[in-house]
């Protein structure tokens, strides 16, 4: 049963805020996860942000500022994405169908954490930062703190998204994202991975950052991937042995389950293929 109790579309963040801090509002965008969430039979109030102005994509600095409510397809055309983030510009590109790209946003998709979400793993390879507003003011958590579980967060009822923000795509950096679903479009993932290395002299790489999405309970970095592909030679067997690594994090973070026969090859499969495609070989 579909139970609304209230709806108000706020024109400010400042009158959000106030609606937010006087009643429990259910924050909502693109509203394309709504009628799920509502079938669950709980009355609840609907807070509309549309007309708060969070679609935008700035240039601050280092970082590049995305609003909450900023559509996937936005995301995915936009050339300060593009040269700055290209993963998250993919992986936003591989959401959904169309019609779902162009109403979902960024702050949607991460404020309601499914173990599987395809843009979360990407935001973290660029060490992404939530900011977050209420009556006590702004304050910003780094994605991976953000999310605490399947479907959870640390965002407090009082607080509304306001952006993502996300390191810049350092020079001399090659990056992969890949998404595994049951069929080649309208897809929910499966696993996802995303890579960023950075090779120095002597095909040596200096840096690495690795995430999943469905591998652990939530999307998570790979640290143990990361320190051991740090400061060696780029080769075939690396990115091999970085994928048995990464399947026996999983292991050990989740556990052997019914699912682990198959998720154990292909996350090695995949975690060798990112690695060699952002290896550029």
């Amino acid at each position: 049963m579909i139970n609304v109790l209230d709806y108000v579309r706020p024109i400010t963040i400042d009158e959000a805020i106030e609606r937010m801090a006087a009643d429990e509002f259910i924050p909502i965008a693109g509203g394309t996860d709504l009628i799920p969430q509502l079938r669950r039979g709980n009355g609840c109030r609907l807070l509309d942000i549309g007309g708060l102005n969070l679609d935008f994509i700035r240039d601050n600095d280092e970082w590049i500022e995305i609003g909450a409510g900023t559509t996937h397809t936005e995301i995915h055309e936009s050339k300060l994405v593009k040269d700055n983030l290209p993963l998250v510009g993919r992986a936003c590109g591989l959401i959904g169908s169309i019609q779902i790209r162009n109403r979902g946003t960024l702050g949607g998709n991460i404020a309601n954490a499914s173990p599987c979400a395809d843009s979360v793993p990407a935001l973290l390879v660029y060490d992404a930062e939530i900011k977050l507003a209420s009556r006590a003011g702004e304050r910003r958590i780094n994605l991976a703190e953000f999310i605490k579980g399947p479907y959870r967060t640390n965002r407090r009822p009082d607080e509304l998204i306001i952006s993502i923000l996300c390191r810049k795509h350092a020079p001399a950096t090659g990056g992969a994202f890949l998404k595994l679903g049951r069929r080649q479009a309208v897809n929910i993932s499966r696993m996802s991975l995303a890579a960023i290395i950075k090779i120095g002299e002597n095909s040596i790489i200096e840096s690495a950052r690795v995430s999943a999405g469905s591998v652990f309970p939530v999307p998570s970095r790979i640290p143990e991937v990361e320190i051991m592909l740090s400061g060696a030679a780029v080769s075939p067997e690396l990115f091999r042995r970085a994928g048995e690594v990464a399947a026996e994090s999983m292991i050990a973070k989740s556990g052997r389950r019914w699912s682990t026969p198959y998720k154990e090859p292909v996350l090695i499969g995949l975690t060798q293929r990112a690695l060699t495609m952002a290896a550029g070989f």
